[in-house]
């Protein structure tokens, strides 16, 4: 079975700089109930700060922030765990806050952009146009 999701621009909060052009609506995999937006189509973004693991696994992450303002926007991970490659996940390896960015849904025309998903390997199998 196909699902969909929308494909967001990211802006900052803040100052409005585009920080992604190609960002879905996601969750945190070690916590399900944290809602976020996930990319790897970044711009206007920086890494910050000193890298870190969770206590959750063994990714290696390092903040992000907005070149523009420079707020903490969110996370990326540098070098994932194989306990979350082994999970389901979408590929993605920046995070932004939910509360840092301002979302739009992606119009091109009159059609809006769309990722279709295939539930049953929950990967992102290709970006479309509907």
């Amino acid at each position: 079975m196909r699902g969909y999701k929308f494909v967001y621009l990211l802006k900052c909060r803040v100052c409005n700089s585009i920080l992604s052009r190609k960002a879905m609506k996601s969750v945190l995999l070690s916590n399900p109930k944290i809602k976020l937006y996930s990319s790897n189509d970044i711009s206007k973004v920086n890494t910050c700060g000193l890298n870190y693991m969770t206590r959750s696994c063994d990714c290696v992450i390092s903040n992000i922030k907005c070149e523009g303002c420079n707020c903490l926007i969110g996370y990326t991970i540098l070098i994932p765990c194989l306990l979350c490659l082994k999970d389901k996940n979408n590929g993605h390896l920046w995070m932004f806050d939910m509360f840092a960015v301002t979302p739009t849904i992606q119009i091109t025309g009159l059609n809006v952009l769309k990722w279709v998903t295939d539930n049953t390997v929950n990967e992102e199998t290709e970006l479309k146009m509907r």
